[in-house]
């Protein structure tokens, strides 16, 4: 069998269901997905150890029907801890060009904020809703002025962090990898009506559906230390 690549595999996570698919590259629709039921949560330590099994099971299946070996992939979680919290962080120049770079920063320090002083939540998605430049109201980043005050009004889709936690240690013992995490609940945004697997609507989000939202390359929220860097924000 060969190595796959990350960007190929998706995985869905509601209540009771775990869904795997298989995209080939590039491709906007599955070409292979199973699923299986579980038990309800994964706080209590015999339902891991069950779904933990589980997951080997159908992936060590799914590997086999498919001649590629699963290492890698993104995941799409459904939940309860669901919030979208909003709020603003600005700043005041003398005068100065507005670019990507201040952009960047203002949301790195907005973020970092957030973060020091809540210690339930994890952050999944960061959407910029509007930018207020000197009072001027824009819901895309106005190019090729100066300025002296912005804010921007943010958007930060979170889950809790116990729950992150345990779903990261649930791949970690089925030896996956996971590149990046999504939250069902803001994707089905972006649902189509025949994907029952929450997967199509995840790779969505990965490929930049959401113009507004910011790409993020992610360190360890846990260090207080968020990101190393903001990245393809503008392409």
């Amino acid at each position: 069998m060969s190595n796959s690549d990350y960007e190929d595999f998706y995985f869905g996570i509601s209540e009771n269901k775990i869904y795997i698919c298989f995209f080939e590259n590039e491709k906007t629709y599955f070409k292979k997905s199973i699923n299986f039921e579980i038990p309800n949560t994964l706080n209590n330590n015999l339902n891991f150890k069950i779904i933990s099994k589980l997951l080997k099971n159908n992936i060590r299946s799914f590997e086999k029907s498919l001649g590629i070996f699963l290492t890698k992939g993104n995941i799409s979680i459904q939940s309860k801890t669901y919030q979208s919290i909003l709020f603003s962080t600005k700043n005041i120049f003398d005068e100065k060009k507005l670019d990507e770079k201040v952009i960047a920063n203002l949301v790195k320090v907005g973020t970092q904020y957030f973060v020091n002083y809540e210690k339930k939540l994890s952050i999944i998605h960061i959407i910029i809703n509007r930018y207020i430049v000197d009072g001027k109201n824009y819901n895309n980043i106005p190019r090729n002025i100066k300025f002296k005050k912005i804010i921007l009004e943010l958007e930060l889709i979170c889950l809790d962090k116990n729950l992150i936690n345990k779903v990261s240690n649930l791949f970690k013992d089925c030896k996956i990898e996971i590149n990046k995490i999504v939250s069902f609940e803001y994707a089905k945004n972006f649902l189509e009506e025949d994907d029952k697997t929450m997967c199509i609507s995840a790779k969505k989000v990965l490929s930049g559906i959401n113009k507004s939202e910011i790409k993020i390359q992610e360190i360890d929220q846990s260090k207080s230390i968020l990101f190393e860097r903001i990245f393809n924000f503008f392409d």
